[in-house]
């Protein structure tokens, strides 16, 4: 008898193709189960921003703690970097951004390479555009920056899940330093650039590596924290490697792919969910993404998100005081494309 024989029919394609939805009820089955009431927190690239938009409609305690001052509107408190995640980061597109933050929230280090001065303002290197102005003094970028990591510490102290979305395998560090970027910083503005800052397109083993050490130090002081990490479907904006920028999002979404699943299946209290697959590979939706073939379409949103609650009954989307209309997803990443315009 064929090995084959028992298994069920999840396993084969075509049985999955004559299947409703391709049998998506079991192409996610968690083993970091969530329950209504934990606190969860969420960071990563620009796609984490609707899993936590969605996160926040249902009935998990979704952490944001550096909310906006009170009486900002929306669309400023976005601009701002508010309520975009459970802490001021920004959008973490790396692992060894991830990485970082965890060493230097831990360590209350803040890194004299990333404080950034034009115009006589000045800036965090490593959320370069939560001000847009800038501060008024390089004190007060010092005292947000350790601000900012007390509550990052307090978030990996206080939660019980940590939802990661993956989304770049290329980054800008310092030569000397090792400090990685959120983006070039040349290309956040021509004043923040400088010779010493070098490209590097990371591996499956640094990814796999950085991953590790990130969840090791965290649990050094949160043992029981879980981790549940997703793969961004969004393509890269653009690629510094020289080459075409499909082949290049192909290798930076397999490189992490690959990476998340040697992690996971590694580590206890870690899992994987298919968002990524969901979005770009779906036989029965291949129009997953809008007109410029970025953004993925509210639909195909609704569906990654439907499957995730499915997966996880001790969840539902019972919250009615979150605003439908969402603001548009922040994505830094374009500014590398706006660069040539």
């Amino acid at each position: 008898m064929s090995i084959y024989s028992d298994l069920p029919d999840r396993c084969f394609w075509r049985r999955c193709l004559r299947s409703p939805r391709f049998d998506f009820a079991e192409i996610y089955q968690p083993t970091v189960t969530i329950e209504a009431g934990e606190p969860i927190a969420t960071a990563g690239s620009c796609f984490a921003q609707k899993i936590g938009r969605e996160l926040k409609r249902s009935d998990a305690r979704f952490l944001d703690l550096e909310p906006a001052p009170p009486g900002m509107s929306e669309t400023t408190a976005t601009g701002f970097g508010y309520g975009l995640y459970s802490a001021r980061y920004g959008n973490i597109y790396t692992t060894a951004q991830l990485l970082q933050l965890a060493e230097d929230a831990f360590s209350d280090h803040v890194r004299e390479d990333t404080l950034w001065t034009k115009d006589g303002a000045w800036f965090d290197g490593l959320r370069p555009r939560i001000e847009p102005g800038g501060f008024a003094r390089r004190a007060d970028v010092v005292t947000a920056r350790r601000s900012h990591l007390r509550q990052v510490r307090r978030l990996f102290t206080e939660a019980s899940v940590f939802v990661f979305t993956l989304g770049l395998t290329e980054r800008w560090e310092h030569a000397e330093t090792g400090t990685v970027y959120q983006l070039c910083p040349a290309t956040v503005d021509p004043a923040f650039g400088a010779p010493e800052h070098r490209f590097h397109n990371t591996g499956v083993s640094e990814v796999v590596s950085e991953l590790t050490r990130f969840i090791a130090l965290v649990r050094a002081y949160t043992p029981d924290l879980r981790f549940l990490f997703t793969v961004s479907p969004v393509p890269l904006a653009a690629t510094a490697t020289g080459g075409h920028v499909l082949p290049a999002t192909i290798r930076s979404k397999s490189v992490l792919r690959a990476a998340v699943d040697e992690v996971v299946t590694a580590l206890p209290g870690c899992d994987y969910f298919p968002s990524y697959e969901i979005a770009t590979a779906n036989p029965l939706l291949r129009d997953a993404f809008d007109a410029g073939q970025r953004e993925v379409k509210d639909e195909v949103v609704a569906e990654i998100m439907t499957t995730f609650f499915a997966a996880h009954p001790g969840l539902s989307r019972t919250r009615t005081d979150i605003a439908a209309e969402e603001p548009d997803t922040v994505c830094d990443e374009i500014l590398l494309d706006a660069s040539r315009t």
